[in-house]
């Protein structure tokens, strides 16, 4: 099974819980030719490594994201997919490499051009994602309405209701654990 992971609100903690979705508005459908964006040489900015230093090198990861990783790897092919920008990714191999997961978990990065939904949509498209988890609601429900076969909202606030009507392949998890499990469940 291939499975894709959210990393800011789901591996590393938001510094006051989620505070809103991404992307005011709806989310607008995947381009049509939106591999090409992948393909696209990437600029090296130090103006933004540094920004995503500053806005992300001191937090912390969740207790549980190093030994549920270790538990999915053993079993699945995982995958982190983030909104941050491919400036970003030496902060997150840095964390793979201090966990023990460098290699053993794929990393995929947005590209410009595309807002977070979309790229983990374009990601699930082209790698064929069985199960994503994510913490913004937004991203769950849009995925989850373009058919990616099993999505999980990790939901720690219990802000979302259990009556909520929620679209087929949506369903609501309250741990990262909870998710491995149900994960295992679904083989």
């Amino acid at each position: 099974m291939r499975i894709s992971v959210d990393f800011d609100g789901v591996l590393c903690l938001t510094p006051f819980g989620r505070l809103a979705t991404h992307a005011p508005g709806g989310v607008a459908e995947l381009p049509a030719e939106f591999e090409r964006l992948y393909d696209a040489p990437r600029r090296t900015r130090p103006l933004r490594l540094l920004v995503e230093y500053a806005r992300f090198g001191w937090r912390r990861m969740d207790a549980e994201a190093t030994p549920v990783l270790r538990q999915l790897v053993a079993t699945h092919e995982v995958y982190v997919v983030t909104g941050r920008s491919e400036a970003g990714l030496a902060l997150l191999s840095r964390w793979l490499r201090r966990s023990g997961l460098d290699g053993r978990v794929g990393v995929r990065m947005a590209p410009p051009g595309l807002r977070p939904a979309q790229h983990k949509l374009a990601v699930a498209r082209m790698l064929t994602i069985d199960a994503h988890i994510d913490d913004d609601p937004r991203t769950a429900h849009y995925l989850a309405v373009h058919d990616v076969p099993a999505v999980y909202l990790l939901d720690r606030a219990r802000r979302t209701a259990a009556a909520t009507e929620l679209p087929a392949h949506l369903r609501i998890v309250r741990s990262l654990r909870e998710f491995a499990a149900r994960v295992v469940d679904q083989k």
